[in-house]
């Protein structure tokens, strides 16, 4: 056969193919950064907010291979546990290197790593990626995102398990990605009407889009705390000012508080 005969056919299958989404905007995950650092215990919040630009340049540089996981994790519709146990010994790397008193500019970078995932896995166009409908509308969607980002409120979300009150890293992980693969066909059925996409423009403060995206967000940012706060902990960080433990705050933390 000519190539001249295959290229329609080929064109035809891509056509067909969803797209990838390549997760949220990059202004949203530098707000993430920042908001997440104001989750922080004071003593880890310090010396990161002297390491942002490495935090920020990890959440860009996340390598190929994890970002493939993901990626293939979107489109199969759910957190595989290949991926949750990858992030698990990221987390433990990263312990590491605190232990070994590697420079902390290293540190932030692989902190800024463990922000991209669990950010990418709060975003409903990743984790539906494989879900036609919203993987037609994942530009817009992210457009909707640009256009509002300064409206976003962060709400610490509690319902997600905390690894400081003994959660593993993969059952965090598979939380998050269930709650946010409650979004996907909330959203899909936001961004297409009777067969036609609804620009991000015909939605504000009020639509659906909204709750779904900061419901994302706030998600993203509560997660990437934990998991900061994993490595942090397995390292024998100090948690002292901590304002998130809810109910059962862990017996070392009561300890450093009170010898304030």
């Amino acid at each position: 056969m000519s190539l001249r005969r295959v290229f329609p056919f080929l064109g035809l299958f891509l056509i067909g193919l969803p797209v990838v989404s390549h997760g949220w905007p990059a202004d949203a995950y530098r707000s993430m950064v920042y908001d997440t650092l104001r989750l922080m215990p004071p003593s880890l919040a310090r010396v990161l907010w002297r390491n942002d630009e490495h935090l920020l340049g990890g959440v860009y540089r996340l390598e190929g291979q994890m970002a493939s996981s993901l990626a293939r994790d979107g489109l199969s519709g759910g957190l595989s546990e290949g991926t949750a146990r990858a992030v698990e010994r990221r987390v433990a790397a990263v312990a590491k290197l605190v232990d070994q008193q590697q420079p902390f500019r290293d540190v932030a970078f692989e902190l800024g790593k463990l922000l991209r995932i669990a950010a990418d896995l709060a975003d409903p166009s990743v984790i539906g990626a494989g879900k036609p409908r919203l993987a037609r509308a994942s530009a817009e969607l992210h457009r909707f995102v640009t256009l509002h980002l300064g409206e976003i409120p962060l709400v610490y979300d509690r319902s997600l398990p905390s690894t400081l009150q003994g959660a593993s890293v993969p059952l965090l992980l598979d939380r998050v990605a269930h709650a946010t693969d409650g979004s996907v066909e909330r959203l899909a059925k936001a961004f297409w009407k009777e067969g036609a996409l609804i620009p991000a423009t015909e939605f504000d403060f009020r639509s659906v889009p909204f709750a779904e995206v900061s419901l994302g967000y706030s998600r993203g940012v509560t997660a990437a705390s934990y998991l900061w706060l994993a490595a942090w902990v397995q390292a024998n960080g100090d948690l002292t000012g901590y304002r998130f433990f809810g109910d059962n705050p862990p017996q070392r933390f009561i300890t450093s508080k009170s010898n304030r």
